[in-house]
């Protein structure tokens, strides 16, 4: 088949290259695959081994004939020839071209041009309600064919930069985009598509509690808060990246696509002989044709409640099985997006998707029910399952009517309403309560070595890492420099603007930057599951501290969450880097100039749509501009930084009870520790995690039940069915599936939103798209009726 490399009558096996002194070794492995129709072109080293290939050809993948049934399950020594882990032998080869052109023009100029229409459309539509976001699955496509077109056109030069910049910097090195500028245009695109929480800041700064905010506070409250999770990433890369360990899982889409993209190889995996590249594009045209139904044409695919269409009025039922402001215990849904509301299922290790569904079972599907047919927390006034803050009439907070000229006013607050959470929006605090106390304890009591093993150098380093030691490392040095001159930029931005963020209360949100990034980081990196809960801490904390002060808890929680959020997209990114053998020192400067060219283009999109836009973050904004986020925060801003978690969790108060969860949480994987050294053989306590448990319904609510189950069923298909009984085929097209199915929900949703939402034409209202939207479900309908007084909960309170 054209383009197709299928070996037969050898066994090829992959072989890394252990250093830079095996020069002579690759030569001679070039002449002899260039007999057999392969060499450098084909970006991998082989090395030809004069045996016998098996008689299965099944159990062929990447050109290396393989035991599948046992491949894919094993996990090898490090010291061995690939990956010690079956997720990363499935995508990425344990070999490395160093001769392939990284630091050239048409990498950076389409990495640069990406992060600026990136991150300025995103801004730009994160204002506004209903949204739309590019993700850098969007770009990881586009610049595959745009790439090439610039090889074809760019003149053929070179220059040398220095070492320090990066060594040799190329125009255009020859007529062949290739793999490794691919991944550096995505890595600079990954860092800077997430619309920046500082913007946010000021969004209620400006657009609510009407505060004047220089252009020069705009610009380094967004840089600063963007840069300090750099300097912290790499101060702790050796622990977070250089580890074979620490896989970071959803890089490896990432990694599939390239591999797709760039390699025509192909085998035979499981009697499927078609190439990854035709079958990527089989499957991500199909998901593109698909989500036009459950996204457009058909919702009630997507919000697939039978049940509640069956009994629109039952209330019970609605709050049971729906999927709106239900607890979705019906785990069907027929729309991608829902499946993968939290990533991708295929992603997931499935010990940490057992984790999370256990989680899931306790907090969300037992527990629920159990407070809220009981009126605890006054919950069964409101909807089962929200994100959003109630007052006393079942009415969506107006943190309005608690402030006078920019301050809470007591006298307001005692005539209006104390704040009230649905109770799954209060267990998800308390999970998240869990959630800081588990973590360090976790980490530290199953990883302590492996931490301080690797601050110390004294870490094994499987294939990857030893093929990346050809490369010079980025000094420490540089990152600790990033670090403190954030600090200081951060200190000198709050006094210098008067915002009333103290020195120390500054020092204690960076701090806890540092002391949780190896906590939430580890257990991210093992199991796909982000686990940061700064916001909760940052709220917590300051709210006590530092009572009154708003905007101060917007910084507080921000500066913590972001901190840690962007440490670990950082070190996702020098994974990745990693696994496609990038320079570090170029990986560096891409990641430094991504964030702020990003930063700045935010700064500007937000600084330009606050002082043009007409009724900007207002409800009735002509053109929906109403900031949802900036909006939200700004609630969350009174409610924690003016009303104050002391009139919510303290001894005494409604939520008082879920402070208990600090506890538990430390004290549950502490237990399990312990039980473990009695019964160290023990399958289900050598698995059990109790940060996933707690943290991996971190995204409930919004998300409701069905965004687990049935991502749950889908991730066990794939990783446990398919893992050990179709192996061959798993490896071969597992991730491939991922990131065509992602990749075809990112192109459709786009197209939707420009050609028929944006643009004013509006949805279909047939019975499909309306019949789950008339239901107790959709409608929020409450278990209880308010009381004849007109209100619910207490008749005074302070």
């Amino acid at each position: 088949m054209a383009g197709e490399q299928v070996i037969e009558g050898q066994a090829i096996e992959l072989s890394p290259v252990a250093s830079t002194s095996s020069t002579h070794r690759d030569r001679d492995r070039d002449r002899k695959l260039k007999g057999a129709g392969m060499g450098r072109d084909d970006k991998h080293i082989y090395e030809v081994r004069g045996e016998s290939p098996p008689d299965d050809p099944e159990h062929q993948f990447q050109g290396k004939y393989i035991n599948a049934a046992e491949d894919a399950t094993a996990v090898l020594p490090d010291s061995a020839d690939d990956s010690p882990y079956p997720e990363v032998r499935a995508v990425v080869p344990p070999t490395d071209d160093p001769t392939l052109p990284v630091n050239t023009f048409r990498a950076w100029f389409l990495g640069i041009i990406a992060v600026v229409i990136g991150a300025g459309v995103n801004q730009f539509f994160s204002m506004r309600y209903p949204s739309v976001t590019i993700t850098s699955l969007v770009v990881q496509l586009l610049a595959y064919p745009l790439g090439n077109a610039l090889a074809h056109i760019l003149p053929l030069v070179t220059f040398d930069l220095g070492p320090n910049l990066g060594g040799r910097w190329t125009l255009n090195p020859d007529r062949k985009f290739n793999i490794k500028e691919h991944t550096l245009v995505t890595i600079m695109s990954n860092i800077s598509y997430t619309a920046a929480w500082a913007t946010d800041i000021i969004q209620a700064q400006v657009a609510f509690y009407n505060q004047p905010a220089p252009y020069g506070y705009q610009i380094l409250l967004v840089l600063t808060c963007q840069l300090f999770g750099l300097g912290v990433a790499g101060l702790v890369s050796d622990v977070l990246v250089k580890p074979a360990s620490m896989v970071w899982p959803s890089t490896l889409a990432n990694v599939a696509l390239f591999q797709t993209l760039h390699d025509r190889s192909n085998t035979i995996a499981n009697g499927w002989r078609i190439t990854r590249f035709k079958y990527f594009l089989i499957v991500f045209a199909a998901s593109f044709v698909w989500y036009w139904f459950p996204g457009y044409l058909f919702t009630a695919l997507s919000y697939f409640t039978w049940i509640c269409w069956a009994a629109p009025n039952n209330v019970v039922v609605n709050q049971l099985f729906g999927q709106v402001q239900g607890l979705g215990f019906f785990p069907v849904t027929f729309d991608w997006s829902q499946i993968a509301y939290n990533l991708s299922p295929i992603l997931y290790p499935f010990n940490a998707q057992v984790n999370t569904i256990l989680g899931w079972f306790i907090f969300f599907a037992v527990l629920p029910p159990i407070l809220y047919y009981t009126n605890t927390f006054q919950s069964a006034y409101l909807p089962m399952s929200s994100a959003t803050v109630y007052d006393n009439t079942g009415a969506e907070y107006d943190a309005t009517r608690i402030m006078r000229n920019g301050a809470f006013a007591q006298d307001l607050y005692e005539a209006y309403s104390p704040p009230f959470l649905p109770v799954t929006y209060a267990i998800a605090y308390s999970t998240g309560f869990a959630v800081l106390a588990a973590a360090p304890v976790y980490v530290y009591l199953n990883y302590g070595s492996l931490i301080w093993g690797a601050l110390r150098g004294r870490g094994g380093l499987d294939v990857h890492a030893r093929l990346m030691e050809r490369y010079r490392s980025v000094p420490k040095w540089w990152y600790a420099v990033i670090l403190l001159a954030v600090y200081g930029a951060t200190i000198g931005t709050m006094e210098g603007y008067a915002i009333g963020w103290p020195v120390w209360a500054i020092t204690l949100a960076l701090g806890m930057v540092v002391f949780f990034v190896l906590p939430i980081g580890v257990v991210y990196a093992i199991t796909n599951q982000n686990t940061n809960q700064m916001t909760v801490l940052g709220q917590i904390i300051s709210g006590y501290s530092l009572p009154g002060r708003p905007i101060v808890a917007l910084t507080f929680k921000f500066y913590a969450y972001t901190g840690i959020s962007q440490a670990v997209s950082f070190s996702q990114d020098m994974k990745l880097g990693m696994y496609m053998k990038l320079p570090k020192i170029t990986v560096f400067w891409a990641q430094l100039v991504a964030c702020v060219v990003g930063a700045l283009v935010q700064v500007g999109i937000l600084i330009f749509m606050l002082e043009n836009v007409e009724g900007i973050c207002t409800l009735d904004q002509a053109d929906g501009f109403t900031c949802p986020q900036g909006r939200t925060n700004y609630a969350a801003s009174v409610i924690w930084g003016a009303v104050g978690p002391q009139r919510l969790y303290s001894p005494g108060k409604i939520y008082s009870g879920l402070m208990h969860m600090f506890w538990i949480g430390a004290l549950a994987p502490l237990i399990t520790w312990l039980l473990l050294k009695k019964f160290p053989t023990n399958r289900i306590l050598k698995n059990l995690n109790w940060v996933v448990i707690f943290g991996g319904t971190g995204n409930y609510p919004p998300a409701t039940g069905v965004n687990y189950t049935s991502w749950f069923v889908v991730g066990a298909f794939f990783n446990y069915y398919l893992k050990r009984r179709r192996s061959a085929w798993w490896q071969k097209y597992a991730y491939v599936t991922s990131a065509a199915l992602d990749a075809g929900l990112a192109i459709a949703g786009i197209v939707i939103f420009f050609a028929l939402g944006y643009s004013g034409v509006g949805g279909l209202e047939w019975w499909g798209n309306s019949v789950w939207q008339e239901t107790a479900d959709a409608r929020g309908t409450a278990w209880l009726r308010m009381p004849e007084k007109g209100y619910f909960g207490p008749d005074m309170w302070k």
